[in-house]
């Protein structure tokens, strides 16, 4: 049990040596990102706020839809 401890702890490295492994390999994969140019960047920013335009109509249109129908219920209860 003793040797199966040392072993495994010699073959582990120490924190150190594992931060700078993992800092080196996020600095090489950063080089492999292709960025997006600026026309790309503005492209994807308006499909994001159309969207978003459209979806706060949607759910705006949802709640006034549901409100109405729930005071519409509750004057036939009366």
């Amino acid at each position: 049990m003793d040797e199966m401890a040392q072993a495994a702890k010699a073959a582990k490295p120490n924190v150190f040596a594992r931060l700078t492994r993992y800092f080196n390999d996020v600095k090489a994969e950063m080089k492999r990102v292709v960025w997006p140019n600026r026309p790309e960047i503005v492209n994807m920013s308006m499909v994001v706020l159309v969207t978003l335009v459209i979806m706060v109509m949607y759910v705006g249109s949802l709640d006034f839809l549901s409100q109405n129908a729930i005071q519409l219920l509750a004057k036939i209860g009366r």
